[in-house]
């Protein structure tokens, strides 16, 4: 075994860790268990997997690749410009060298919240699948309709009831259309000090940390939404309730767990 296999075995496998932790969480999940013997579950956690590792992977490429690369850019030209010819005619401070870093990261948002634009239609149409196997098509509604209608919450518009996802996109908005200009209004409260007249300039672990938040935001969305799926579920006339009172509980029961979901869904969604 050569030292770089040994050096890879003594460190963790960020791949293990995340789908162990995926694995951890969705064991968690009130009514729905991932077995072998249940292709929903399967397709469910691989569809969840795949945009993880994909937003995990897309994280590592901008930190470990890009940046390094983009610094090690500047570090050259830095290099070649002092021992030009034209070096007194060549005015570049050590600040403007960083600025492909810092542009490098500008565009990581831009393309992050894309991956969070593409998880947030693809989740709802999975959600949908699952429920249809448990409500009756004629009786179910789909779950942004229901979620609108009875929650009066557009899944597409909760943005900026989360942190994370508020923050990304804001900042790809000044990229897309400001510029990189810290300037789209209302500004986003942790930049209301920024100087309006330089581009955003962030830090490699910043962002790192936002795309982490990210990650866990998509996990509090998905858990969400089956709680909407579940609420929906529960109150279907000749399903859950019927099943619930002939095992001796009574109607308030049963109003009671929808309650409690209710309550649930408005936490997580932040409302």
């Amino acid at each position: 075994m050569t030292d770089s296999e040994k050096h890879q075995m003594k460190k963790h496998n960020s791949i293990d860790l995340l789908v162990d932790n995926l694995a951890n969480q969705f064991s968690n999940i009130k009514n729905f268990e991932l077995t072998q013997n249940d292709p929903m579950g399967n397709k469910f956690f691989n569809f969840i997997v795949k945009h993880s590792t994909e937003l995990e992977a897309f994280k590592n490429l901008f930190v470990h690749y890009y940046l390094p690369a983009s610094i090690k850019s500047s570090q050259d030209f830095s290099r070649e410009l002092k021992f030009s010819k034209y070096k007194n005619v060549i005015k570049i401070n050590a600040e403007e060298l960083k600025e492909n870093y810092f542009e490098t990261i500008r565009l990581g948002y831009v393309g992050a919240f894309h991956k969070y634009e593409t998880y947030i239609k693809s989740i709802s149409k999975l959600m949908d699948e699952f429920f249809l196997d448990l409500i009756d098509e004629g009786d179910y509604q789909n779950i942004e309709p229901y979620l609108k209608e009875n929650f009066n919450v557009e899944l597409k518009k909760t943005i900026n009831n989360f942190p994370a996802s508020e923050k990304i996109n804001w900042i790809a908005n000044c990229v897309k259309h400001y510029g990189g200009y810290p300037i789209k209004q209302p500004v986003l409260h942790s930049f209301n000090n920024a100087d309006k007249s330089e581009k955003i300039k962030i830090e490699a672990k910043e962002f790192r940390e936002d795309l982490d938040n990210l990650l866990r935001q998509n996990q509090t969305i998905l858990s969400a939404l089956f709680l909407v799926g579940f609420h929906q579920f529960a109150g279907q006339e000749h399903s859950n309730i019927k099943e619930q009172l002939s095992e001796g509980k009574t109607e308030e029961d049963v109003k009671a767990v929808r309650s409690k979901l209710e309550e649930s869904i408005k936490f997580l969604f932040n409302i």
